[in-house]
């Protein structure tokens, strides 16, 4: 064999073997969006509060037989003594280990007779920085209400999941929270 046909043969073999990976691996076209999703009952801790009133305001844990599973929700409350700047948030931190395309977060809540109003929001945990919001108002009494925030900036590996209460001076605000969840896409 002359040293042309042996080339041709080799080259013929790598470009097999190309294809074969090619086939293998798929086309960018090819590729589907891939979702990774953390539920949260709430059950499993690392939940925290901040108040700027402890006087008047409060972020409680609470087991109650309305709440939507199994049992725990967080209950937070200013009293009608409020500051209008006061307010509460309850939070918590999540982490995936792979750099998001966007990003969702959602909670439940319920109202219990009183005014509320906040938001729900998603937060970068190492900058503190908005990565979106959505703001609750007059949540009723009658149901659990899912609210759900999306991306408005850039999504991060590390995403804190808040929900904000402010304050209506001379009236109670309440709200009770449960079943969180986030979803980062890639």
């Amino acid at each position: 064999m002359s040293i042309v046909t042996n080339t041709k043969k080799l080259v013929q073999m790598g470009l097999g073997a190309l294809t074969l990976i090619g086939s293998l691996l798929g086309s960018a076209d090819d590729a589907k969006a891939a979702t990774f999703t953390i539920n949260d009952n709430l059950e499993s801790g690392g939940w925290g509060f901040w108040v700027s009133n402890s006087a008047e305001g409060a972020g409680i844990f609470s087991t109650w037989a309305s709440a939507r599973s199994p049992s725990t929700i967080a209950y937070l409350m200013y009293s009608p003594s409020a500051g209008a700047s006061d307010w509460l948030q309850f939070y918590k931190g999540f982490t995936t280990a792979v750099n998001p395309t966007s990003c969702s977060a959602s909670v439940w809540l319920r109202g219990n007779g009183f005014t509320n109003h906040g938001s729900v929001e998603m937060l970068d945990t190492t900058s503190w920085t908005y990565i979106g919001s959505t703001p609750y108002s007059g949540v009723g009494t009658a149901a659990w209400v899912k609210y759900t925030v999306n991306n408005t900036y850039a999504c991060t590996k590390n995403i804190t999941v808040r929900v904000t209460m402010g304050t209506h001076p001379g009236a109670w605000e309440q709200v009770y929270v449960d079943d969180a969840s986030i979803s980062w896409n890639y």
